[in-house]
């Protein structure tokens, strides 16, 4: 049933999944969550329900029902994941990570699948898009949790709501990307397993003012990416309450801008702006390249938030060194005090390359899009259970101290 390679992970490995034992109804339930656990951290080359099956001993049949039907609790898995995570790879400042991915598919049947367009693809396809979120400290990175983004046309559509194919169930109402990617970061933070200080993204949820205002109110710090045309204002932008239209007028509540009152401008604009001598190089480390330097740059500003002056915080500017190309240069927020020092500031907005390696990782070592199912229910069945096994795959090469990736089989034992 295992593969030679496993055989030095099996003892790790049913100590891991002791942990996920109480989120499965039933024996048989944990059972063929145990097998399908260690088809995903097999070499196979491609980890659907018939190869994974045929691996592990299992009934083709009886595993599919396990992952498309079986009624087991994965977000139990998702908060005991992340209670894993930070034991292994938690420290203080830690920072999560949103990001989306695309599932390329070629039917129409499963749940959420249609022509949309994925960053992962650079395109619009036929595909299914998932929001995720990851975990990255000092000591690691990792996925930590997921949502499948359903369209609002998709779910308009009687007929697809409808399938039984698809199977989603009638609870399930339109979310943006951005609720998903607030449903993550919200229930991360009041778990409280994930040591968090700060949140970072690209540009599709840093331009967001909302995401970033609800990382304020969970108490956490953020430098997101956001696009060059947004604006702030670089000087206290002198808005204020109007006075009274009158002496029968309702007191007036809303600020606006006063006739000397300072324009916002776009953050691109304002990056170009800056002298030579603004610039600071700094190293940062940058996925399997290694460390790379870049050049940083920074000024409080005041956000602009819903066409109104929002909060004080930081504008970060980053190029390649040595290069004063503006197309190269990207712009982040940070509602961080004007004590943080530039060096924490760009590591942090530099550490979304962390997702991107765990989606290339995920996908090519335990398969985290080789699933063929089409119901709702078995999207995030399949999902979870491969978080899990890259999760358990990353605290193996943590303990043994061996380089894991691409190229080299997640099964590969430790040196004598």
């Amino acid at each position: 049933m295992l593969d030679a390679d496993l055989a030095a992970l099996l003892p790790a490995l049913e100590t891991f999944h002791a942990r996920f034992g109480r989120f499965f109804r039933r024996s048989e339930g944990r059972a063929a969550s145990r097998k399908y656990l260690i088809g995903l951290a097999l070499p196979i080359e491609r980890k659907n329900v018939e190869n994974i099956a045929e691996r592990v001993g299992a009934p083709p049949r009886k595993l599919q029902e396990f992952l498309s039907d079986s009624p087991w609790d994965d977000d139990g898995c998702i908060g005991e994941l992340q209670q894993f995570v930070g034991e292994q790879l938690g420290a203080p400042g830690g920072v999560l990570v949103l990001d989306d991915t695309g599932f390329p598919k070629k039917g129409i049947h499963s749940a959420g699948v249609g022509r949309q367009y994925s960053g992962t693809l650079g395109r619009v396809d036929n595909c299914q898009v998932g929001v995720f979120l990851g975990y990255a400290s000092p000591h690691g990175h990792t996925l930590v949790d997921r949502r499948l983004y359903l369209a609002e046309g998709w779910l308009a559509d009687p007929a697809k709501r409808a399938s039984r194919r698809a199977a989603v169930p009638e609870t399930v109402r339109f979310a943006t990307k951005l609720e998903l990617a607030g449903e993550m970061l919200t229930a991360a933070i009041e778990r409280g397993h994930l040591p968090v200080g700060w949140v970072t993204a690209d540009a599709a949820y840093g331009d967001s003012a909302d995401l970033r205002a609800l990382v304020a109110r969970l108490g956490r710090w953020y430098c997101v990416e956001v696009s060059g045309t947004t604006e702030v204002w670089t000087a206290d932008p002198a808005w204020a309450v109007p006075p009274r239209a009158g002496r029968t007028g309702r007191p007036r509540t809303k600020v606006r801008p006063r006739s000397d009152a300072t324009p916002a401008q776009a953050v691109r604009e304002i990056v170009r702006a800056l002298p030579e001598e603004a610039w600071i190089r700094h190293r940062v480390t940058e996925g399997e390249k290694g460390p790379r330097e870049y050049e940083f740059a920074r000024l409080r500003v005041v956000e602009k938030v819903h066409r109104a002056p929002g909060p004080e915080g930081w504008l970060l500017a980053r190029r390649p060194a040595g290069s004063d190309q503006a197309a190269e240069i990207k712009c982040y927020l940070s509602n961080a005090p004007a004590t943080v020092a530039l060096a924490e500031l760009a590591a942090v907005g530099c550490l979304r390359w962390t997702i991107e390696e765990d989606f290339e990782l995920a996908k090519g070592e335990v398969g985290l899009d080789h699933y063929e199912v089409t119901k709702f229910r078995g999207w995030y069945h399949h999902i979870t259970l491969a978080l899990l096994a890259l999760a358990f795959l990353k605290a193996v090469q943590r303990e043994w101290g061996k380089k894991w990736g691409p190229g080299i089989r997640a099964g590969d034992p430790p040196a004598a």
